[in-house]
């Protein structure tokens, strides 16, 4: 069983010099953890709900709505993104992809052909490809 099954072919990316606000408008709207960060169409980086939450400002630390609003519209995406990100074939086993993720501790794996993005799995993918294998067993 390879990827190409079960990854999600239609992928919202962002652009490395987009404002976090537009990441952090993307997870909200499309309800998705996971961005694929691209350099015109070459992919250089993933940016999660986590890394955007790690580079706003704490409730509770002292701080003007202004500030926030500044940091949202002034830091780029490519300040917060995770480089290098691990990535797959969509001929990659799903086993080879679920070791690459507990490997590296990761939730989602962009997918490559011939360096373009073509798609991303992610663990509820996963979890939905191990399902139903499991239903065919019941």
């Amino acid at each position: 069983m390879n990827v190409r099954k079960h990854m999600q072919t239609e992928v919202v990316t962002l652009q490395v010099d987009e404002p976090l606000l537009n990441a952090v408008e993307a997870t909200a709207s499309e309800r998705i953890r996971h961005l694929p960060v691209l350099d015109g169409d070459r992919l250089v980086g993933m940016v999660s709900d986590r890394d955007i939450k790690q580079a706003l400002p704490s409730a509770l630390i002292e701080g003007t709505e202004a500030q926030y609003e500044q940091i949202l519209h002034e830091t780029q995406v490519g300040r917060v993104m995770r480089c290098k990100p691990v990535t797959a074939t969509p001929n990659t086993s799903m086993a080879s992809v679920i070791r690459l993720m507990l490997k590296y501790t990761i939730s989602a794996v962009p997918i490559l052909e011939e360096g373009k993005l073509v798609g991303l799995i992610t663990d509820t993918d996963v979890l939905r490809a191990f399902l139903g294998v499991l239903e065919v067993l019941d």
